[in-house]
């Protein structure tokens, strides 16, 4: 073995292995200032048009990946003892129930109130958000979480509780999803600066207009395929009471109001 020539490669080696670290190290660098040069531009434009953030902007470490909600057979035999209701099977995956007695609630007390219901009253009513109050019909609309977050079924609520006119509980309608991340290449996520950038640039944030709200969620538009709906990551964002939605992955927008 000629071992001069090999200590010779090594040495070479070593050098290459050095310069491509080095290489990398700068690369990163430069992208990192470039992002920091990107977001301080933003709020350039944004003082400059002079667009009022009213909350301090959230961050986001999810992975970018869409998530796949499926729904789940609801058999009486696999849940527990759900106490005071007659219980119906709308479809394998929807039931209905009607309690035996009113339970009360308040226009104030929503917060407050709905925990102790759910979890005394509805299957894994724990993981369950509550997602708004319709006067006229006198429902409560409700979401599912996917670990910290919310996931929505736009016009598709799968937790559904009817009150009558003394805002009593006195019946409610579910579906229950089992989330799981869909397979593929995670995709790096807009931040929530970004998301109002896209706004800016679509001028749906204009001069003298106000953001006061920014919250990230799953949504799914979509009637489901058989038993499974797909959700997207996307940051909501109200301005001057309109609210839009932001795909964080793609940054396409959609508008809710």
């Amino acid at each position: 073995m000629d071992w001069s020539r090999t200590k010779t490669i090594f040495i070479i080696t070593f050098l290459l292995l050095n310069i491509f670290l080095t290489w990398q190290l700068i690369e990163t660098h430069n992208m990192n200032q470039i992002s920091l040069i990107t977001e301080a531009t933003i709020q350039e434009v944004l003082r400059e048009n002079n667009v009022t953030i009213e909350i301090e902007l959230p961050e986001e470490e999810s992975p970018g990946l869409l998530v796949v909600g499926k729904q789940v057979e609801l058999s009486l035999d696999d849940i527990p003892a759900l106490d005071d209701q007659e219980i119906d099977y709308l479809d394998s995956h929807t039931i209905l129930s009607e309690l035996e007695e009113p339970f009360a609630l308040t226009r104030e007390g929503f917060a407050s109130e709905l925990p102790a219901f759910l979890s005394t009253y509805v299957f894994e009513g724990d993981n369950y958000r509550f997602g708004g109050f319709d006067s006229e019909r006198n429902r409560v609309y409700l979401y599912q979480a996917y670990g910290e977050k919310t996931a929505y079924t736009l016009d598709d609520e799968p937790l559904v509780l009817q009150l009558d006119e003394h805002l009593q509980i006195i019946s409610y309608q579910q579906r229950y999803f089992q989330f799981e991340q869909q397979d593929g290449e995670e995709r790096e996520m807009l931040s929530s600066l970004k998301a109002i950038e896209v706004l800016l640039n679509d001028q749906l944030v204009r001069m003298n207009q106000t953001i006061s709200d920014v919250q990230f969620g799953y949504y799914s538009f979509f009637s489901p395929t058989g038993d499974v709906q797909v959700f997207a990551p996307m940051w909501r964002i109200k301005v001057d009471g309109e609210e839009y939605l932001v795909h964080a992955i793609g940054g396409s927008v959609q508008q809710l109001t």
